[in-house]
Protein backbone atom coordinates (compact mmCIF):
# COMPACT_ATOMS: atom_id res chain seq x y z
CA UNK A 1 0.00 0.00 0.00
CA UNK A 2 2.85 2.38 0.81
CA UNK A 3 4.39 1.74 -2.61
CA UNK A 4 1.06 2.40 -4.37
CA UNK A 5 0.59 5.64 -2.39
CA UNK A 6 4.11 6.73 -3.33
CA UNK A 7 3.47 6.04 -7.03
CA UNK A 8 0.21 8.02 -6.95
CA UNK A 9 1.96 10.94 -5.24
CA UNK A 10 4.68 10.94 -7.89
CA UNK A 11 2.09 10.89 -10.68
CA UNK A 12 0.45 13.99 -9.20
CA UNK A 13 3.68 15.84 -8.45
CA UNK A 14 5.44 15.10 -11.76
CA UNK A 15 3.23 17.26 -14.02
CA UNK A 16 3.52 20.17 -11.58
CA UNK A 17 7.31 19.86 -11.51
CA UNK A 18 7.41 19.60 -15.31
CA UNK A 19 5.34 22.78 -15.64
CA UNK A 20 7.62 24.61 -13.20
CA UNK A 21 10.69 23.45 -15.14
CA UNK A 22 9.14 24.53 -18.46
CA UNK A 23 8.27 27.96 -17.05
CA UNK A 24 11.80 28.41 -15.67
CA UNK A 25 13.30 27.35 -19.01
CA UNK A 26 11.14 29.84 -20.93
CA UNK A 27 12.01 32.64 -18.48
CA UNK A 28 15.73 31.92 -18.81
CA UNK A 29 15.52 31.80 -22.61
CA UNK A 30 13.70 35.15 -22.64
CA UNK A 31 16.33 36.70 -20.38
CA UNK A 32 19.22 35.28 -22.43
CA UNK A 33 17.76 36.79 -25.62
CA UNK A 34 17.36 40.19 -23.95
CA UNK A 35 20.88 40.10 -22.54
CA UNK A 36 22.27 39.32 -26.02
CA UNK A 37 20.30 42.20 -27.51
CA UNK A 38 21.44 44.62 -24.80
CA UNK A 39 25.04 43.46 -25.21
CA UNK A 40 24.77 44.50 -28.86
CA UNK A 41 22.74 47.70 -28.55
CA UNK A 42 23.66 49.28 -25.20
CA UNK A 43 27.09 50.87 -24.83
CA UNK A 44 29.03 48.65 -22.44
CA UNK A 45 26.51 45.84 -22.80
CA UNK A 46 23.96 44.37 -20.44
CA UNK A 47 25.98 44.82 -17.25
CA UNK A 48 26.44 48.54 -17.93
CA UNK A 49 22.69 48.76 -18.54
CA UNK A 50 22.01 46.96 -15.25
CA UNK A 51 24.46 49.24 -13.44
CA UNK A 52 22.63 52.32 -14.78
CA UNK A 53 19.31 50.84 -13.70
CA UNK A 54 20.52 50.19 -10.14
CA UNK A 55 21.96 53.70 -9.94
CA UNK A 56 18.89 55.54 -11.23
CA UNK A 57 15.81 53.50 -10.28
CA UNK A 58 14.53 53.45 -6.70
CA UNK A 59 11.40 51.99 -5.15
CA UNK A 60 8.81 54.78 -4.78
CA UNK A 61 8.03 55.19 -1.09
CA UNK A 62 4.29 55.26 -1.76
CA UNK A 63 4.53 51.91 -3.57
CA UNK A 64 6.63 50.34 -0.81
CA UNK A 65 4.28 51.52 1.93
CA UNK A 66 1.33 50.12 -0.02
CA UNK A 67 3.04 46.72 -0.51
CA UNK A 68 2.95 47.13 -4.30
CA UNK A 69 4.90 44.22 -5.79
CA UNK A 70 4.99 43.20 -9.42
CA UNK A 71 6.55 43.18 -12.87
CA UNK A 72 6.25 46.05 -15.33
CA UNK A 73 6.82 45.17 -18.97
CA UNK A 74 8.60 48.05 -20.66
CA UNK A 75 8.25 48.08 -24.44
CA UNK A 76 11.06 50.16 -25.94
CA UNK A 77 11.94 51.11 -29.51
CA UNK A 78 15.52 52.29 -29.96
CA UNK A 79 16.05 53.29 -33.59
CA UNK A 80 19.25 52.27 -35.34
CA UNK A 81 20.63 55.80 -34.93
CA UNK A 82 20.35 55.40 -31.13
CA UNK A 83 17.23 57.54 -30.76
CA UNK A 84 14.50 56.27 -28.42
CA UNK A 85 11.30 56.68 -30.42
CA UNK A 86 8.85 54.91 -28.13
CA UNK A 87 8.59 53.84 -24.48
CA UNK A 88 5.44 52.12 -23.22
CA UNK A 89 4.72 50.48 -19.89
CA UNK A 90 2.60 47.36 -20.12
CA UNK A 91 1.15 45.75 -17.01
CA UNK A 92 1.41 49.08 -15.12
CA UNK A 93 1.77 48.98 -11.34
CA UNK A 94 1.02 52.64 -10.56
CA UNK A 95 2.20 54.39 -7.37
CA UNK A 96 4.98 56.19 -9.26
CA UNK A 97 6.61 53.01 -10.56
CA UNK A 98 5.58 53.42 -14.21
CA UNK A 99 6.90 56.99 -14.36
CA UNK A 100 10.13 55.90 -12.67
CA UNK A 101 10.95 53.26 -15.29
CA UNK A 102 9.80 55.44 -18.21
CA UNK A 103 12.09 58.27 -17.08
CA UNK A 104 14.97 55.82 -16.73
CA UNK A 105 14.70 54.68 -20.35
CA UNK A 106 14.33 58.23 -21.67
CA UNK A 107 17.50 59.18 -19.75
CA UNK A 108 19.51 56.45 -21.53
CA UNK A 109 18.96 57.87 -25.03
CA UNK A 110 22.59 58.78 -25.76
CA UNK A 111 23.93 55.46 -24.50
CA UNK A 112 22.80 53.17 -27.34
CA UNK A 113 24.95 51.77 -30.12
CA UNK A 114 23.90 52.22 -33.73
CA UNK A 115 22.63 49.22 -35.68
CA UNK A 116 22.09 48.27 -39.33
CA UNK A 117 18.97 46.13 -39.04
CA UNK A 118 15.61 47.26 -37.63
CA UNK A 119 15.03 43.83 -36.05
CA UNK A 120 17.37 44.97 -33.27
CA UNK A 121 15.32 48.08 -32.44
CA UNK A 122 12.43 46.62 -30.43
CA UNK A 123 12.61 45.05 -27.00
CA UNK A 124 10.30 44.28 -24.09
CA UNK A 125 12.06 44.32 -20.75
CA UNK A 126 10.42 42.82 -17.64
CA UNK A 127 11.35 44.78 -14.51
CA UNK A 128 10.35 43.50 -11.09
CA UNK A 129 9.65 45.64 -8.04
CA UNK A 130 9.96 43.35 -5.05
CA UNK A 131 9.85 43.83 -1.28
CA UNK A 132 12.14 41.75 0.90
CA UNK A 133 10.39 38.93 2.69
CA UNK A 134 7.50 38.80 0.22
CA UNK A 135 7.36 35.48 -1.61
CA UNK A 136 6.74 36.00 -5.30
CA UNK A 137 8.07 34.62 -8.58
CA UNK A 138 11.73 35.61 -8.87
CA UNK A 139 12.49 34.03 -12.26
CA UNK A 140 10.44 36.08 -14.72
CA UNK A 141 12.15 39.50 -14.62
CA UNK A 142 15.41 40.65 -16.18
CA UNK A 143 15.96 43.50 -13.72
CA UNK A 144 14.93 43.80 -10.08
CA UNK A 145 14.38 46.80 -7.84
CA UNK A 146 14.43 45.47 -4.28
CA UNK A 147 13.20 47.32 -1.19
CA UNK A 148 13.03 46.71 2.55
CA UNK A 149 9.59 45.87 3.88
CA UNK A 150 7.58 48.88 5.12
CA UNK A 151 7.69 47.73 8.74
CA UNK A 152 5.01 45.10 8.36
CA UNK A 153 4.74 41.94 6.22
CA UNK A 154 3.27 42.15 2.72
CA UNK A 155 1.14 39.30 1.39
CA UNK A 156 2.83 36.53 -0.60
CA UNK A 157 1.54 35.34 -3.99
CA UNK A 158 0.13 32.24 -2.33
CA UNK A 159 -2.20 34.38 -0.20
CA UNK A 160 -3.90 35.84 -3.28
CA UNK A 161 -3.90 32.52 -5.14
CA UNK A 162 -5.67 30.72 -2.30
CA UNK A 163 -8.23 33.50 -2.02
CA UNK A 164 -8.86 33.39 -5.77
CA UNK A 165 -9.33 29.62 -5.64
CA UNK A 166 -11.79 29.90 -2.76
CA UNK A 167 -13.80 32.58 -4.56
CA UNK A 168 -13.94 30.42 -7.69
CA UNK A 169 -15.13 27.44 -5.67
CA UNK A 170 -17.93 29.59 -4.22
CA UNK A 171 -18.88 30.98 -7.63
CA UNK A 172 -17.83 34.53 -6.71
CA UNK A 173 -16.28 35.50 -10.03
CA UNK A 174 -15.82 39.24 -9.42
CA UNK A 175 -14.01 38.64 -6.12
CA UNK A 176 -11.77 36.07 -7.81
CA UNK A 177 -10.95 38.52 -10.61
CA UNK A 178 -9.76 41.07 -8.04
CA UNK A 179 -7.27 38.58 -6.59
CA UNK A 180 -6.14 37.37 -10.02
CA UNK A 181 -5.54 40.90 -11.28
CA UNK A 182 -3.08 41.35 -8.40
CA UNK A 183 -1.35 38.09 -9.34
CA UNK A 184 -1.17 39.07 -13.03
CA UNK A 185 0.52 42.32 -12.01
CA UNK A 186 2.98 40.24 -10.00
CA UNK A 187 3.73 37.90 -12.91
CA UNK A 188 2.20 38.74 -16.30
CA UNK A 189 3.81 35.64 -17.82
CA UNK A 190 1.94 33.12 -15.65
CA UNK A 191 -0.68 31.54 -17.94
CA UNK A 192 -2.47 29.87 -15.00
CA UNK A 193 -3.65 33.26 -13.74
CA UNK A 194 -5.22 34.11 -17.11
CA UNK A 195 -6.92 30.72 -17.30
CA UNK A 196 -8.37 31.19 -13.82
CA UNK A 197 -9.47 34.73 -14.67
CA UNK A 198 -11.28 33.48 -17.78
CA UNK A 199 -13.18 30.98 -15.64
CA UNK A 200 -14.12 33.78 -13.25
CA UNK A 201 -15.34 35.98 -16.13
CA UNK A 202 -17.53 33.15 -17.43
CA UNK A 203 -19.32 32.77 -14.09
Amino acid sequence: MKIIALILALLIIHPVLSLAQDTTSISQSRKNNLISLLNYRFKGGYYSFEKEFIKQVTYPEMARNSCVVGIVLVSVVVDCDGTISDVRVKNPLGYGIDEMVSNFFVATEKQWNHCTDSKYTKMEIPIQFRIKGTKTDEEAALLVCLAENPGFPCNDDEYYLKKAQRFLEKGRGLKAIGMLDILIKRNPYNTLYYEMKQKAIEM
